[in-house]
């Protein structure tokens, strides 16, 4: 149980950066590229919580041995822990957009700032950006799932 605290610990404290970074940090220093490490910081953030209620769940043996891929685990998060803690389903395509445009920026043979936004380009030239108002947004949907998270977790007299 220890493990599932010390994962719902990180994501929280990972979340309370990628906020910092976008309201306090951003401001002040106005580098577009620290975009990239909120969106980052706050897809780690949603991926400790899903491990925490995913081995929240093991612990008790609601689900079978999970696989180490991402993709099994998130699969087996979307089916199984999203409708039994009444987790909002958009937090799944968030997860998947960040994850989205984190590998595209890993498998990006270009990208570059313009007009206040970070532009990542693929091999055949799609673009997908970045900016100040869709990295609050992304901040803004995930809010709710971390509150949840607390509830969850809270039931069980342990604070975050």
């Amino acid at each position: 149980m220890e493990e599932v605290f010390k994962l719902v610990s990180k994501a929280k404290k990972l979340y309370e950066t990628a906020d910092h970074l976008t309201y306090v940090t951003f401001p002040v220093v106005n580098e577009i590229k620290l975009l990239v490490t909120i969106t980052e910081n706050l897809h780690s953030a949603l991926v400790h919580g899903m491990n925490a209620l995913l081995q929240y769940d093991r612990l008790y043996k609601r689900i079978p041995p999970l696989n180490t891929d991402f993709t099994s685990r998130f699969e087996v998060f979307k089916t199984k822990c999203v409708p039994r803690y009444n987790i909002d389903r958009s937090i799944i395509l968030l997860m998947q957009d960040l994850k989205d445009i984190i590998e595209k920026r890993k498998e990006s043979p270009m990208e570059f700032q313009r007009k206040n936004k970070f532009v990542i380009c693929s091999h055949d030239y799609k673009m997908k950006t970045l900016s100040l108002g869709k990295v609050k947004e992304y901040l803004s949907q995930s809010k709710p799932f971390f509150t949840r998270l607390d509830m969850i977790f809270n039931k069980n007299g342990r604070r975050f």
